[in-house]
């Protein structure tokens, strides 16, 4: 048997095979104001274009060959236990729109495979420009917001650039940026102006973006960078190195020092503040205290199901709030955990250490230099973000593996040699799935729109209801336009309400997150004009993407009330107290509940639930000791306080008079109700404290006390009338 030939090394990719990589790069810019998914909507339309159409126009660059790396391997282990999830998810259909949008990077991965677009220097020069305009339509947004086209660009905090939100856009940059270094370090003459403005720029973005999360991902880049041996490059071009020191200083200054003009939230501030970011960045103790109650709502072996996590986790938030189905827990890393269980989360984890593991060996080459720390950035960046709905960086970082595992591929694990019509349908069927998602996509940004247009208008008819209504709150003039255009308003409304329910929303096919939000406000909004064949329509549909709406869930409780229909109520009001439980801090479901069983003529049901609420009523804890004003008290004192009923746990707060209450307890989580301080108390200190009592729905607090500590031998007692007396006058503490 003659031996296969090794296959010729890989010629350096042609200008058409380029630009279909430089198309998809694009994604970055797809953004459609009026929307309430005016980023993720548009950049998934975009990507799925582009890459189904460059499946087509770039074929497979081994037409008789199929090779699966460990990588890759990984890779699709990870994406079939995510399908498998769908067995056990509450939600389907959540499950499988989550995994579907996937496999847009995945495919995105196979054409920068084939493209090979890091081996050419017309991509670069075409890149440098896109990142030197997104960072430059970020810089400007955050001095001068109320540009035009500038501040048309869609998004909820600046500077947002094309992202829709500073995170993401920051997370972009972030992973982006060790590219852009890289060019500028090595291009050519006056080629070196582009990248020059691109790296200023972009850095100074990541600055006044006040990301935590990109500002990790950039110091991990840069450690990975010189520790693979890049700071020998640098010295080697010291000369670039120094013709940029000064613009950056200046840059950085600007930063610092010239805060933003307009049209900055409050959330931004009016300057950087570093130092809280810095702090931030150092301290995990926030998000710690996030992830702990997290971790122990899903199985730990299954998860909940791909996307699931927000549905489990609704009847586990104490204000039983509603989590949207991109709620996620800032982790992920730990987001795989709770989707996925431990499975889910070590095929993830071993994921990215492989890619970490390539870019190690593939050091010596520049480009893989910049992709390594670029894959260190987001590796580290995932610890504090959740990239699901981020599309321009998943389809970069898509780009980023491909390159990695292409100029330093492992040995394949596995090599198929099938005819070569299977390898050309399997490419037809994967661009023609994905030019189908993008048609489904567009009608999904058609009923958005139209879903954003119609609130105006609804808004307008629940006022001129409300006019109506209450006549006596409004002028005369006001009373008498309500009467005269609000009665038209309100029939064209209602008209228009129920084709937005029975034509429009049927023709929604994508995005769960986007059809659940729309149907869980249109239910309110329904619900606000008194329509009920509306409301119910939109309150089952956005049950049946979120099981656990309680909202919804209750809004068809009321309208079977107003029916009649006891037996139907009877029913969603056993669901909502089964999903919630005894709430006595929310208890809509269990008082309602009450009045059924009251009006059917069952008192004792009524008063099983009655007592079921006061169960889960936390009583605040009382008998405190050591009793307030106690003096002398021992620096190794026992604190103990009367069980609370209702409380499961307790938190005990501690501090001194004068300073403020802490943020956070000197102990929680206790069982019982008493603790004893591993470090004794300062001698002769007056001291103030505090108990929570935390119980499943609600937690209620002590009074503050205080006392002081025995003085030490020697020490002159301080007048603790004195502390009192500042105590009750300052409120220090309270």
């Amino acid at each position: 048997m003659t031996p296969r030939r090794k296959s010729p090394p890989p010629a350096p990719p042609a200008r058409r095979v380029v630009l279909v990589w430089l198309a998809v790069s694009l994604t970055v810019f797809a953004c459609l104001p009026g929307m309430m998914s005016g980023n993720y909507l548009p950049k998934t339309f975009w990507a799925a274009v582009t890459i189904g159409l460059g499946l087509v126009l770039v074929s497979p660059r081994r037409r008789d060959e199929l090779r699966l790396t460990l990588l890759g391997a990984v890779w699709l282990a990870y994406l079939g236990w995510a399908l498998l999830s769908l067995a056990w998810a509450i939600q389907p259909r959540v499950a499988l729109e989550r995994w579907l949008a996937l496999l847009l990077p995945t495919l995105g991965y196979l054409l920068a495979r084939r493209t090979r677009f890091w081996e050419s220097d017309l991509f670069w020069t075409g890149f440098s420009a896109i990142f030197a305009l997104v960072a430059l339509i970020g810089v400007l947004q955050y001095f001068f917001a109320d540009i035009p086209l500038i501040h048309d660009i869609p998004g909820t905090a600046v500077p947002r650039a094309t992202m829709g939100q500073r995170n993401y856009a920051a997370m972009y940059m972030a992973v982006t940026i060790f590219f852009i270094a890289r060019l500028y370090f090595r291009a050519p003459g006056r080629r070196v102006f582009l990248p020059a403005a691109g790296l200023l720029l972009g850095s100074l973005f990541l600055v006044v973006a006040r990301s935590r999360g990109a500002w990790l991902a950039a110091a991990a880049g840069s450690v990975f960078f010189l520790a693979a041996g890049g700071g020998k490059g640098l010295w080697a071009r010291r000369k670039r190195l120094a013709w940029l020191a000064g613009p950056a200083a200046a840059a950085l200054l600007l930063a610092f020092t010239v805060g933003p003009q307009r049209g900055i939230t409050e959330d931004m501030g009016r300057k950087v503040d570093l130092a809280g970011t810095m702090k931030k960045a150092v301290d995990p103790s926030d998000r710690l205290e996030f992830w702990r109650g997290t971790l122990e709502i899903t199985h730990p072996l299954l998860g909940a199901g791909f996307g699931n996590f927000p549905i489990v986790a609704t009847p586990f938030d104490r204000e039983s709030k509603v989590k949207t189905l991109n709620w996620e827990v800032h982790n992920d890393y730990f987001q795989a955990y709770v989707d996925l269980g431990i499975p889910g989360a070590a095929l993830f984890s071993v994921f990215v250490l492989l890619l970490l593991r390539l870019a190690w060996k593939g050091r010596s080459r520049g480009v893989v230099l910049a992709a390594g720390a670029a894959a260190v950035g987001l590796a580290v960046m995932q610890f504090a973000t959740f990239t699901s709905e981020k599309v321009s960086t998943l389809i970069w970082f898509a780009g980023v593996a491909a390159l990695l595992n292409g100029v330093r591929e492992d040995k394949p694990i596995l090599v198929l040699h099938p005819p070569g019509w299977t390898i050309r349908g399997i490419n037809r069927l994967a661009a023609a799935w994905l030019l189908v998602f993008a048609v489904a996509v567009v009608y999904t940004i058609r009923g958005d729109r139209e879903f954003r247009r119609g609130r105006d208008e609804i808004a307008r008819a629940i006022y001129c209801q409300e006019i109506a209504d209450h006549p006596e709150r409004y002028s005369a003039r006001e009373v008498e336009w309500a009467r005269g255009a609000g009665q038209y308003d309100r029939a064209r409304v209602i008209e228009r309400l129920r084709w937005l329910a029975g034509r429009l929303l049927p023709s929604v096919p994508f995005d769960a997150n986007m059809r659940h939000i729309t149907c869980h406000q249109f239910a309110g909004l329904a619900m606000g004009l008194r329509d009920a064949e509306a409301a119910a329509t939109f309150a089952r549909a956005a049950l049946e993407l979120h099981p656990n709406d309680r909202i919804c869930l209750f809004y068809l409780c009321q309208l079977s009330l107003m029916n009649g229909d006891y037996t139907r109520a009877w029913e969603l009001l056993m669901k909502g107290v089964e999903t919630f439980g005894y709430n006595p801090y929310q208890p809509h479901f269990a008082e309602n509940l009450i009045g059924v069983y009251e009006n059917l003529g069952y008192p004792e049901r009524a008063r099983e639930v009655r007592e079921k609420l006061e169960a889960n009523r936390v009583i605040s804890p009382l008998l405190l000791f050591p009793p307030t004003r106690t003096a002398d008290v021992p620096i190794d004192a026992r604190f103990d306080w009367e069980d609370c009923p209702g409380a499961l746990s307790y938190d005990f707060y501690l501090w001194r008079v004068g300073e403020d209450t802490p943020p956070g307890p000197h102990c929680s989580g206790l069982d019982a109700s008493e603790v004893r301080l591993r470090r004794p108390l300062q001698p002769g200190t007056t001291y103030l404290w505090r108990v929570w009592a935390v119980g499943r729905y609600g937690r209620e607090e002590s009074r503050i006390w205080f006392f002081r500590t025995a003085a030490a031998p020697g020490q002159k007692p301080v007048d603790f009338s004195a502390d009192a007396v500042n105590l009750l006058e300052t409120g220090k503490g309270g």
